[in-house]
């Protein structure tokens, strides 16, 4: 199987990119680009595509008020969206679930707008059983713990408490033919580092191929 790690500066993705294709590619055959056009011209060679450059940013304007911005064009949106609704599979990382909505959100499961500050915790393990999970136990991270609203429907692998509510922090869901894995994991390269993260996404990877 081939997964393709898209890299890029948005949610600082590019300092954690290439520390999921090196992991990934003791496993895998992982290809890692910064070429965005890649989404609208060849996927056809991958069955996994990592993304978590996102589709939006904001920009602080001299006023103090903020601009949105989307990363990809029309072309490259279709591409991903055509992608995974085919039959191939996306791992979603952190902050491809940020300020989106709408078709973004239908793709991803859910999606985020607001965090407390990044802080230490433990992510629970709800779904042992699962591909995705099988092995590994709860473990603990410096992160940042989105407050999702998500599709009823997604399975939930993993939650963390704040406030004394559990969150999740990662999930599958479906697309069309495809498989969609999220984690809101992410924020920083050092959670990459973390051998649990490290399994998790590549077991992700395997799953949301098809060929686990």
């Amino acid at each position: 199987m081939k997964a393709l790690v898209l890299n890029g500066p948005n949610h600082a993705f590019d300092k954690s990119a290439p520390i999921i294709h090196e992991f990934l590619s003791k496993s895998v055959d992982s290809t890692i680009t910064d070429d965005k056009n890649v989404l609208a011209d060849g996927l056809r060679h991958f069955d996994v595509l990592v993304f978590g450059t996102g589709f939006t940013r904001r920009e602080r304007l001299p006023d103090g008020a903020r601009k949105l911005h989307y990363e990809l064009t029309e072309a490259q949106e279709e591409g991903l969206y055509r992608f995974v609704r085919e039959g191939k599979g996306l791992v979603g990382i952190h902050g491809t679930g940020w300020w989106t909505s709408g078709r973004h959100a239908e793709l991803t499961g859910g999606h985020a707008n607001w965090h407390p500050p990044g802080l230490h915790f433990t992510v629970k393990i709800e779904e042992p059983g699962h591909p995705i999970t099988q092995g590994i136990g709860d473990f603990e991270v410096d992160d940042e713990i989105y407050m999702s609203a998500y599709d009823p429907t997604i399975k939930i692998l993993a939650s963390a408490s704040w406030s004394n509510v559990n969150h999740p922090m990662a999930w599958t869901h479906s697309y069309g033919k495809g498989r969609v894995f999220f984690t809101t994991l992410g924020h920083g390269p050092n959670t990459f580092e973390v051998p649990a993260v490290q399994r998790l996404v590549t077991n992700a990877v395997v799953w949301a191929s098809g060929q686990s």
